[in-house]
């Protein structure tokens, strides 16, 4: 049997995706897409949903036996000093992950976790589960070897400084911070990583031609790579449909333009959460329970195009 892990999602994920209509972006979606991926991987899920900070709390304790690793998704309750606290008496490495990027706001419950990834819709948990099963909880990069020696002194801009037969370690980013009850092993002064992915970068923008006072037919499916409209994943999809694009490199492509519209990337106006919705799914259209066919992508470009 494979790692045990549980599964929390907090307060208001229980509506997740219903107030725009999704499709294929509610939380039984979501826990279906976790459940495939937790099979592919060989982990054994526990998935449990609660508005009530107490129940969450109480499943922790009831399961804390049998567990391997959480997965938690506070919610609206980041800052939750009892949540933060039951993760630390527990005692298991906990990933802490959020649909959206939480912005100025301060997670509490980070604090019980070793690491927090952000900003990726279901692709936080996705990835969650595959630091689990991969046993690189952090996602930091392996350590180079060029460590210094134990009674090694280290410079800095302000001189030398005596490190008493160790290296001082950078400081974690809050995004990883590491429970003082657990202290799991990690690499010092190596560099940080909350998404755990690349993310591409934009292209060029594509410049304007002259069209001698006539409309070139068919200019508006070309537009510029930095901006998401309509056209722009109508254009995706068909290189994916003719071949010019795998399906790996559309959900990748997929994936980062959803993080770029999270972090405040222009949008094609009046059409946002419908390029979002369709993001979504093509982020998800490797996974085998949420694969789009050729027809779904067709019915996909149509429905873009209204």
């Amino acid at each position: 049997m494979g790692k045990r892990l549980l599964v929390l999602h907090g307060p208001n994920l229980n509506l997740l995706g219903e107030r725009e209509g999704r499709q294929g972006g509610r939380l039984a979606d979501l826990d279906v897409a976790l459940n495939a991926r937790a099979l592919e991987l060989g982990l054994e899920l526990k998935v449990v949903q609660s508005n009530h900070e107490g129940v969450l709390i109480d499943t922790l304790h009831a399961e804390r036996s049998q567990l391997d690793g959480v997965v938690v998704s506070p919610a609206g309750l980041f800052g939750s000093y009892p949540l933060m606290e039951a993760l630390e008496a527990v005692g298991v490495p906990a990933l802490e992950v959020y649909l959206e990027r939480l912005g100025d706001r301060e997670s509490v419950v980070a604090e019980a976790c070793v690491a927090t990834i952000e900003g990726q819709g279901f692709h936080s948990y996705i990835e969650a589960l595959e630091r689990f099963a991969s046993g690189d909880l952090t996602g930091e990069p392996e350590d180079s070897g060029d460590e210094a020696s134990e009674d090694e002194e280290v410079e800095d801009p302000s001189g030398p400084v005596k490190t008493l037969g160790r290296r001082q370690a950078t400081p974690p980013e809050k995004s990883l911070a590491v429970s003082p009850s657990r202290a799991l092993a990690r690499s010092p002064g190596g560099a940080t990583k909350t998404l755990g992915r690349k993310v591409e970068a934009p292209a060029e923008p594509v410049p304007p031609q002259k069209t001698l006072g006539r409309k070139v037919k068919g200019a508006q499916d070309t537009p510029a790579a930095d901006f998401l409209s309509r056209a722009l994943v109508r254009q995706k999809i068909a290189d994916r449909l003719a071949g010019r694009m795998t399906p790996s490199e559309l959900a990748s492509w997929a994936r980062a333009k959803w993080t770029e519209v999270q972090l405040g990337a222009a949008a094609e106006s009046g059409y946002r959460d419908m390029l979002e919705d369709c993001l979504q799914r093509l982020t998800l259209s490797t996974l085998p329970v949420s694969k789009l066919s050729d027809s779904e992508l067709v019915d996909m470009m149509t429905r873009l195009e209204g």
